[in-house]
């Protein structure tokens, strides 16, 4: 018996690794920290979530049998102190918490409520009276049973998890309000909570319960946002003791983002009021928390008018007064963070008496805005869409938990315990926000460093490229400092591509004659399934002023289109900028000067791309690009930290492989790692060639992402990883192509895919031939978020929103805002499935 078997027998382990001289890592099984969903039913939770819950259930057992701090029914404050001093919290600042709260769950009358953790019913006893009915829950027995025995009139409390909505108990206590609940409450709650994943659960089944019109309030949430700054005030400054409390913290805190990618797949529409604290006391339930309301298939409301705290002149707080709705007032500094500034307590008195809210600003938690009236400030979910950046407490607990397991089997096997014993939690739910940036880190600077050997080993440049100095330098990780020459380079491919399209509109529309779309069609000899092309056109140049489209939707140019071309220099030095091969600079002029042909459908975009026919050559020099280089060697640095933490061979799903650019990046990720890679395109003809180049290193099928996968025979949670580079926008609806991948995934999968989140012009001007539909094909995006607008490209919040709708949530978007890596808006997403 090998020293590894005792640990491999337990059901919570999956893998056993030596860890250098004596070293042991054990690594979690994804089971033991998933959260399986099944329509009707409870969720069912893995092994160590349970024991998450079980950790705390003893913890409020213990602290209210305790009864320290109970001040009078209402207000019995058991387990509420401070974090810093570690003292009870104030009284009257207590009460306020409660009350405010109470006034936030009765603005939207509620009849018939359900509380999930109602604690020692500081809420309850504020909330009854203006009930027809209430059920509350909490796992803590002997509060179950003291608030039962106090017989107010319409309560029941049950001892339930927050997960079992569905089970037993609380459906027969719901039975007894004679319909369906109308609003669930969940306040203080959700810090006591694993994962995401099981936040998502439990909001999943409390927004398919209520009533339509209905509301799930979310209070008290810890904002993980503030994670940071909180644990920087507690720690005097000291940035290294700020760090390690706040990997440390045993709560779930999250932020807009996360909480609207946890609803967005619930199959219901929903829209989002997010709360701040307006409470008197600068406390951390002031500073660091906010409350959500889940308003559930709400009635359609006017658009509010959006103003900013700076437009509102001199004395902004007077200005607010004169205000009408509805309308919301955004960039308020908050004055718990920038002296001077107004607090959300001041805002809240300059509306007294009016029908207004303070609201916290979804992208800033430092900042406050207003609502008038409160309705106002319900957000749909794709304004909220984008990559959180949630703190989990379960990757922590499972780790101190299986380290105990460990040490125990080795004991009772009478084999030595390692003096090094490290534990690894698998890729997908349970990060912390400490190892979130890490990993993040890690990857960002895997792509900067194939930047580096990208430029060392470069073939002649260009005379005067920007890429021409870094040249025979060490290999160390390319600063932004080194690449400030890219957004220049991203503007000048926009431009060349903008002149180009106005002078050929401006043959057929010039200035003072106005033509319809049809008109300018047909006067180019356009082939129908170029016309969406067309169309797009227009809206670009219309939407950049070179184009004017007047009130009967005719469209003219702006100034004759006579303006000389540009020079090939121009175009080739940006192409050099950005790392292109010479080969594509060719391809651009020539398409743009063959513009009238590629319309007619007398030459094909694809004989100028591959003008001798090799498309692999072709396509394989476009892959190092500097946008390909950086994410594709970034996203092998991804699947390769999953490959560290999976029990068996990590298997791996790439979708429309094409020329293998990104299969040879995740294989250069991977290493030595063991694999079950699965290589697939849409064309046989990219399938042969790369199993011409891996051989039985991979296996290699058909497969399409406008049909059913597993119809297709892919295996349903089959896949801990699944690649989608530069593919997505080829869907015909990206939603429900993403429902088809998030099938293909295991527990604690994830989906890695590579994406441009903008419209380039060069692109549309050229590229976007090779997209036109065959006849009868319908086109791209007529389903989603890019509604027929000839648009390929979701943007920035759009895409984040469909995978939140498909049911994958975001956890890393590559690279970061203000890194000049951003301007060609080629991106890296990294979604878990929920």
């Amino acid at each position: 018996m090998t020293s590894y078997e005792p640990l491999l027998a337990h059901p919570w382990i999956a893998r056993v690794d030596p860890a250098g001289t004596g070293g042991l890592a054990v690594t979690a099984d994804p089971a033991a920290l998933a959260v399986r969903r099944e329509p009707g039913r409870p969720p069912v939770l893995g092994d160590l979530v349970a024991e998450h819950l079980e950790h705390w259930e003893e913890v409020y057992d213990w602290t209210y049998r305790s009864g320290q701090g109970a001040h009078r029914p209402d207000l019995d404050l058991s387990g509420w102190r401070a974090t810093d001093t570690g003292r009870p919290l104030p009284a009257g600042h207590m009460a306020e918490w409660a009350d405010r709260t109470a006034e936030l769950v009765l603005r939207h009358r509620p009849s018939r409520l359900l509380e999930l953790g109602c604690g020692t019913g500081m809420l309850l006893h504020r909330l009854h009276p203006h009930l027809k009915g209430y059920v509350g829950t909490d796992l803590a027995e002997h509060v179950v049973t003291r608030l039962n025995g106090l017989g107010l009139d319409g309560v029941t409390v049950v001892r339930a998890a927050a997960h079992e909505i569905g089970g037993d108990a609380v459906r027969a206590a719901l039975a007894g309000l004679g319909e369906r609940p109308d609003c669930v409450l969940l306040n203080s709650v959700t810090q006591c909570f694993p994962s995401v994943e099981y936040l998502a659960a439990v909001l999943h089944d409390a927004i398919g319960l209520v009533t339509p019109g209905g509301t799930v309030v979310v209070g008290d949430v810890r904002h993980s946002g503030l994670l940071d700054e909180h644990c920087r005030l507690l720690e005097a400054g000291s940035a290294e003791r700020a760090a390690q409390r706040a990997a440390a913290d045993t709560e779930l805190l999250f932020d807009p983002a996360t909480l609207a990618a946890a609803v967005a797949s619930a199959g219901r529409r929903v829209t989002i009021g997010l709360f701040a604290k307006t409470l008197t006391d600068d406390t951390e339930l002031t500073r660091y928390r906010f409350d959500a309301v889940l308003h559930v298939e709400p009635p359609q409301s006017p658009p509010a008018a959006l103003r900013h705290w700076d437009d509102l002149g001199p004395d902004p707080m007077a200005a607010l007064a004169r205000l009408s709705g509805p309308v919301r007032v955004a960039g308020i500094p908050n004055g718990l963070f920038e002296h001077g500034a107004p607090t959300g307590a001041s805002l809240r008195a300059a509306l007294r008496g009016r029908d207004g809210a303070v609201l916290l600003d979804p992208d800033d938690p430092m900042r406050l805005q207003v609502a008038i009236p409160a309705a106002a400030g319900a957000t749909p979910l794709d304004a909220l869409a984008g990559v959180g950046r949630p703190h989990e407490p379960l990757g922590a607990f499972a780790r101190a938990r299986l380290a105990e397991v460990a040490r125990r089997e080795l004991r009772r096997a009478g084999l030595p315990i390692p003096e090094r014993l490290t534990v690894r939690t698998p890729s997908g739910p349970g990060h912390d926000a400490a190892s979130v940036a890490r990993e993040a880190a890690d990857a960002d600077r895997a792509g900067r460093l194939a930047l580096a050997r990208l430029i060392g080993r470069a073939p002649e440049p260009v005379p005067d490229s920007a890429l021409t100095h870094l040249i025979g330098r060490a290999p160390e990780p390319v600063p932004d400092s080194a690449l400030t020459h890219l957004p220049p380079a991203v503007r000048r491919f926009d431009e060349i591509a903008l002149r180009a399209l106005t002078r050929l509109v401006a043959g057929v529309a010039p200035p003072g004659t106005p033509r319809t779309a049809e008109q300018i069609m047909a006067a180019l000899g356009v082939a129908p399934r170029h016309e969406w092309i067309v169309r797009r056109w227009l809206e670009v140049l219309a939407a950049e002023g070179t184009v004017r489209r007047d009130h009967d939707g005719r469209f003219a140019t702006v100034t004759p289109g006579d303006a000389a071309e540009d020079s090939a220099a121009d175009l080739d030095r940006a192409c050099a900028d950005l790392g292109y091969p010479a080969q594509m600079a060719t391809f651009y002029r020539t398409a743009l000067a063959r513009l009238p042909e590629l319309l007619r459908d007398e030459i094909m975009a694809q004989a100028l791309l591959f003008p001798d026919g090799d498309l692999l050559t072709s396509l394989g020099k476009d892959q190092h690009n500097v946008s390909n280089t950086y994410l594709n060697a970034a996203m092998g640095q991804v699947v390769g930290r999953a490959a560290a933490t999976r029990t068996g061979p990590l298997r791996v799903v790439e979708l429309g492989g094409g020329a293998g650019g990104s299969t040879a990046a995740a294989l250069d990720g991977l290493g030595d790692a063991r694999v079950d890679y699965l290589f697939t395109d849409v064309s046989r003809f990219f399938t042969m060639a790369a199993e011409d180049r891996y051989g039985d290193r991979l296996r290699y099928a058909l497969l399409d992402i406008n049909a059913d996968l597993v119809a297709q025979g892919a295996v349903r949670a089959g896949a801990d990883v699944v690649i989608a580079a530069n593919v997505l926008h080829c869907a015909r609806h990206a939603g429900r192509s993403l429902r088809w991948i998030r099938e293909l995934l295991a527990p604690g999968g994830l989906l890695v895919l590579t994406e441009a989140i903008r419209e380039h012009y060069l692109v549309l001007a050229t590229m976007q031939f090779l997209l036109s539909p065959r006849e009868g094909e319908p086109g791209l995006g007529a389903g989603d978020r890019r509604g027929g607008t000839g648009r390929v490209f979701l943007t920035g919040r759009e895409l984040p929103a469909e995978l939140a709708e498909a049911g994958l949530r975001p956890i890393l978007e590559l690279p970061r805002a203000g890194s000049p890596l951003a301007a060609p808006a080629q991106h890296l997403f990294v979604a878990t499935r929920l």
